[in-house]
């Protein structure tokens, strides 16, 4: 026993959630919301004061278009044609700065990189396709505001 009380969840939607964790992860799914903003301050709402944010996504490049879409959704089938759209993607700059905006501090920014061979995952400082974010929710809430324009960038 590793003296760590997880609980694992799904949802339909964030606002389904009423309590709040130590930590929330949203793995893959920024990428898919109507609204970033709306989607990262209501995770962001479930996290505990002092506690961590986390999530992965997929880049807005060149490179994220030819891989995460054109190859692994219409050459190699690892996901299933349409799952993404280029004009969804997130850049790390409009994620962290809505993150911040939420009342937190951004701690990493780490590229992700698959090995369709292997169909293994590993780190790396390359975040033109997939990477994630870890933050820490600040203690007071006094000086958070959240801007609304992220979406437009």
């Amino acid at each position: 026993s590793s003296g760590i009380n997880a609980e694992y969840g799904q949802c339909a939607t964030v606002e389904e959630v009423t309590e709040q964790f130590d930590i929330v992860v949203s793995s893959e799914v920024v990428e898919h919301v109507p609204c970033v903003t709306t989607f990262v301050s209501q995770c962001a709402e479930r996290v505990r004061p002092g506690g961590g944010l986390m999530f992965t996504t997929i880049n807005r490049t060149i490179q994220s278009w030819l891989f995460a879409i054109m190859l692994a959704e219409n050459v190699a089938g690892l996901v299933p044609p349409g799952t993404h759209e280029y004009h969804k993607l997130v850049p790390p700059h409009t994620l962290t700065g809505v993150i911040a905006d939420c009342g937190f501090d951004v701690m990493t920014v780490t590229g992700l990189n698959f090995n369709p061979l292997t169909r293994q995952w590993s780190t790396s400082s390359d975040l033109s396709i997939n990477y994630a974010v870890t933050a820490i929710k600040r203690e007071s809430e006094d000086d958070i505001e959240i801007e609304d324009d992220y979406d437009s960038r």
